[in-house]
């Protein structure tokens, strides 16, 4: 074998000596990427999801039995355009229910929120309480409070929904409704007690007014009293003409006086006729 024969089989060697380094390279910096690559994967948007179904999953194995108390519809006197409050409470254990109230189990330990959709006869209900409370104990509770007000008579539906949340989010535990009825009436069938309403203000009224008319009465027979004292009544004008009621003129005797005057009061006219015969 010649050199240059020497020289060409040292130089394809080396040629394939170089070309299988670079391949091993290639394989080794490929491997340490792929290795990032499911580091990454683990850590990445599906690990976080597996991650965030695990707390769900672990919130709500850490819910615990509480109790519901709601308003009973039907003692809530619905009258058209008068105001009534709805009320309902979560508690974290069970106790007794007030009278006129409604109550059922419900998963508690979470931050609640409560609402209630009202529907019928024009209803409205305006919630006066925040929305969401927290009852993560046995001896927590917490209320909320609507106001319900119907325009008109009819029927009206109330559902009360209870949602626990997970932490301060939207994500929801466990959701609850409950769905009630009343009926709302109007003025006019309650026409008996407007009527005795009416009557009492009727009687009221006419009592005021008697006792005006005798304060006024009273009033006036004092202002009577005191005028007829300071001017006393004076006799009527015909008793105090002269000539009375036969006509005589002033200063004439009655005919019976006249009838019976002496003779003695004549003497001088018999005298005067007695000189003249002589």
């Amino acid at each position: 074998m010649t050199s240059g024969e020497l020289g060409k089989g040292k130089g394809v060697g080396s040629f394939v000596r170089n070309l299988i380094g670079f391949g091993l390279a290639v394989l080794l910096i490929g491997g340490v990427v792929a290795s990032v690559v499911v580091l990454r994967s683990d850590t990445g948007p599906r690990g976080g999801q597996r991650s965030y179904v695990e707390e769900l999953d672990q919130a709500r194995r850490q819910l615990f039995q509480g109790q519901v108390v709601y308003t009973d519809a039907a003692t809530l006197s619905l009258e058209a355009g008068e105001p009534q409050w709805f009320e309902a409470e979560i508690r974290g254990s069970w106790r007794q229910v007030p009278s006129g109230d409604k109550a059922a189990g419900a998963p508690v330990g979470a931050q609640i929120g409560m609402t209630l959709h009202c529907s019928g006869a024009a209803v409205t209900c305006t919630r006066v309480s925040s929305e969401r409370k927290s009852v993560l104990s046995a001896s927590d509770k917490a209320t909320w409070v609507w106001e319900v007000t119907a325009k008109r008579s009819g029927k009206v539906a109330l559902a009360l929904t209870m949602t626990a949340y997970f932490r301060d989010t939207d994500t929801v535990l466990f959701e609850r409704s409950f769905t009630d009825h009343a009926s709302v009436a109007t003025a006019s069938e309650d026409s008996e007690s407007w009527l005795v309403a009416a009557l009492v203000w009727v009687k009221g009224a006419v009592l005021e007014l008697g006792l005006i008319a005798g304060a006024l009465a009273t009033i006036w027979g004092l202002y009577l009293a005191v005028k007829n004292r300071r001017h006393p009544a004076e006799q009527p004008e015909e008793e105090a003409t002269p000539t009375g009621t036969t006509g005589r003129p002033p200063g004439s005797p009655p005919a019976e006086q006249r009838q019976r005057t002496p003779g003695a009061a004549r003497a001088p006219t018999g005298h005067d006729d007695s000189t003249g015969g002589s």
